[in-house]
């Protein structure tokens, strides 16, 4: 029987890590590690008298439950918990906005404190990208990050992203200058080689919309 949300089953294996998207047995050891230094997304506003630290990780298991609950073919962002060796070390954010017409990903991620400057970051968006391109059949992936958020850029450019030009972003509190960028399908495929390990994708296709 087809289960009605088959992405506990989907799972991206390679360069020793593998991405799987959050399940509800996982929150807790991701919140356990969850940093204090990342941004989360303004739309999840604060709630007045719960504790700073305690309503930081409220936003982040909201956003995961959100994300699941407003799915859609046109607009969808999948969570996967990054994993080494049994442990998690953060997530990696796929997202497809307005997918089966514009075949372009998105993505957020964060690695938690202790495993950051080791490549886990490059490795999992590496991961992440080639399932867009391979799995799913995107042909251009973007992203974007404050122009001071030097380690997210170089990630970026590290995997052969090109400057799409600064713009201004309202964050809800203040303006900040966003730098995007763009990476294209033959861009990609002139680099990487080598592709990971997917299981379990086949009863998640229909998620994407028609192939």
């Amino acid at each position: 029987m087809t289960p009605r949300w088959p992405f506990d089953g989907l799972a991206i294996a390679g360069s020793g890590l593998v991405l799987r998207p959050v399940r509800d047995a996982d929150i807790e050891r991701l919140v356990a590690i969850f940093p204090d230094d990342f941004d989360l997304d303004p739309t999840y506003p604060p709630l007045h008298g719960v504790p700073p630290a305690i309503d930081h990780e409220r936003r982040l298991v909201q956003s995961i439950w959100r994300h699941r609950g407003c799915w859609s073919v046109d607009d969808w962002a999948l969570d996967f918990g990054v994993w080494r060796n049994g442990a998690p070390l953060g997530i990696q954010t796929l997202e497809g906005t307005e997918f089966a017409q514009e075949h372009t990903v998105d993505s957020a991620s964060w690695i938690a404190k202790p495993f950051r400057g080791k490549g886990f970051g490059i490795q999992a968006r590496e991961l992440a990208l080639a399932f867009a391109f391979e799995t799913l059949g995107a042909e251009k992936a973007i992203t974007s990050a404050v122009v001071t958020n030097h380690a997210s850029l170089g990630v970026s450019r590290h995997l052969g992203y090109r400057d799409d030009g600064v713009k201004p972003h309202d964050t809800g509190t203040e303006i900040v200058q966003l730098r995007h960028l763009v990476l294209d399908h033959s861009d990609w495929a002139a680099q990487h080689r080598t592709s990971p390990t997917v299981t379990g994708f086949e009863p998640c296709r229909p998620f994407f919309g028609p192939a």
